[in-house]
C-alpha cells in the first residue's frame, strides 16, 4: 500500500501553531532551525513537523520536547532514534501520511531491520527524556505501545564511533544493565545494511553508522586540564555508535545514554574522560568476577578489519552472556531450547551478575548528577 501526502497536513500545522500555549515552544524550534542552519534536516522528517502533529494527541509532552531538544543534561551525549516496525505499516499510515508521505518520510532510508515493514529515523535531541518523550508522543498518536512491544525495535543512536573494545564495554553494560532479559538468534540482528559490499556491518548489536548526514550542533562537555569547557558543537565531522536493543524500554534508552556517554568521553578526553576510566575498571571487574572478561574481546561491533567480520564470534560470546545470566537469574523459568527463540521477561535484580551491573550504573549516574550540579553551583569537582 503506497502512502501519500495529506492535503490537511498544512492547515493542521497552522492551526496548531497558532495557540497560545503552543507559540513559545514552536518559536524556539524553529528559530534554533534558522540561526544554526539546520532547516534542511537530513531525516525522515523535521522535527518541527513531527511535534505539530503529535501536539494534537499528546499536547504538553510535544511542548516539553519542543523546549528540550538541544538542552544537553548533565554532559550527556544527546540521542537519536530510529523506529523498525515489524508489523502492517497500517498502524504508522496516519503518521506518516501527514508528515509527507512513504516517499519522502521513508522510502529516503534504505536500512532498516530485515523483518521490519518501516523504519522510522527520527531527528536527535539533546538528551535521553526528551527521546523517551519524544516516543511516548508517538505512543499517543498511533495508540499502540512503542515501548516493550515486540513489533517495536528500538535503535539508539550516539554520536562518535566507539572502537572495538568499548563497543562491547556498551553492549555488554546495556544487555546486563536492563529491566528485560532477552535471547537472541541471529535473524533478530539482520538489518538491510548487513550484508552486501557497500556497508557489510553484520549481525551485531553495536553498529557504525553508514557514513551519511551527522547532527553536530550539540553541547560537548570538553576539559581544559581540570576545568570544563563546553562547545557548542560536538567534536565530530561524523560518526555514529548505534545499537539496536530490540523490544527496549525507557530505562534501556537511559543506561545506554549514560554508557555511551562515559565510554565516548573516556575514548576521546572529555570532561568525564577520568569518570569514565573509571566505569571502565570497575565494569572490567565486575565481568572479572563472574569470569566473563574475556567477552569483551569479541567483535561486538564490525568495523573495517578482518577479525571484526566474524559474526558467529561474536553471537558465541552473545550467546555465553544471555546463557551466564539465564542460569544464574533463579526467577527464570526455563522453557525449551535456550536458544530456539529469542524472548524477553522482566529482569528483577538478584544478588547476581545483574544486580550488580545495575547498581554500577545507579552509582556513576548518581555521580555525573552530582558532579554537574556541583559545577552549576560554581564549585569544582
Amino acid at each position: 500500500m503506497r502512502l501519500v501526502a495529506s492535503a490537511n497536513h498544512s492547515h493542521f500545522s497552522q492551526k496548531t501553531l497558532l495557540r497560545k500555549r503552543v507559540l513559545r515552544p514552536f518559536a524556539a524550534l524553529q528559530h534554533s532551525c534558522i540561526s544554526w542552519g539546520r532547516c534542511n534536516v537530513p531525516y525522515g522528517c523535521k522535527l518541527e513537523d513531527l511535534l505539530a502533529i503529535l501536539h494534537d494527541q499528546a499536547p504538553a509532552k510535544a511542548d516539553a520536547v519542543a523546549l528540550d531538544r538541544r538542552r544537553v543534561e548533565h554532559g550527556l551525549l544527546s540521542v537519536g532514534l530510529k523506529v523498525h516496525y515489524l508489523g502492517n505499516e497500517r498502524q504508522f499510515f496516519s503518521l506518516v501520511e501527514r508528515l509527507g508521505g512513504a516517499s519522502n518520510v521513508l522510502e529516503i532510508n534504505m536500512y532498516k531491520h530485515s523483518q521490519a515493514s518501516l523504519c522510522l529515523v527520527l531527528p536527535p535531541v539533546g538528551n535521553a527524556r526528551a527521546a523517551i518523550l519524544l516516543l511516548e508522543c508517538m505512543e499517543r498518536f498511533t495508540g499502540d505501545a512503542l515501548f516493550g512491544n515486540r513489533q517495536i525495535q528500538i535503535q539508539v543512536c550516539s554520536p562518535g564511533r566507539l572502537d572495538a573494545r568499548h563497543s562491547g564495554l556498551l553492549a555488554i553494560g546495556f544487555y546486563l544493565g536492563s529491566d528485560t532479559l532477552r535471547r537472541y538468534t541471529c535473524g533478530d540482528l539482520e538489518t538491510t545494511a548487513s550484508r552486501g559490499a557497500r556497508y557489510q556491518r553484520g549481525q551485531r548489536l553495536v553498529i557504525y553508522d553508514a557514513g551519511g548526514d551527522f547532527e553536530r550542533d550539540f553541547e560537548w562537555w570538553g576539559r581544559d586540564g581540570n576545568h570544563r569547557r563546553i562547545l557548542r558543537r560536538l567534536p565530530w565531522e561524523d560518526g555514529r555508535s548505534d545499537l539496536l536493543i530490540g523490544s527496549g524500554s525507557r530505562l534501556d534508552v537511559e543506561n545506554i545514554n549514560l554508557l555511551a556517554t562515559l565510554l565516548t568521553h573516556a575514548e576521546n578526553q572529555g570532561y568525564w574522560s577520568k569518570l569514565g576510566e573509571q566505569f571502565e575498571e570497575d565494569m572490567e571487574s565486575l565481568l572479572n568476577r563472574h569470569l566473563l572478561a574475556a567477552l569483551v574481546d569479541a567483535p561486538w561491533v564490525r568495523s573495517g578489519d578482518a577479525e571484526s567480520a566474524d559474526d558467529m564470534k561474536f553471537f558465541s560470546a552473545l550467546q555465553e552472556l544471555t546463557a551466564y545470566v539465564f542460569e544464574e537469574s533463579v526467577r527464570v523459568k526455563k522453557s525449551g531450547n535456550l536458544f530456539s527463540r529469542w524472548q524477553e521477561i522482566p529482569a528483577r535484580s538478584s544478588r547476581g551478575i545483574l544486580h550488580e551491573m545495575q547498581t554500577l550504573l545507579k552509582k556513576y549516574r548518581t555521580e555525573v548528577v552530582r558532579q554537574s550540579r556541583l559545577l552549576d553551583k560554581g564549585g569544582r569537582t
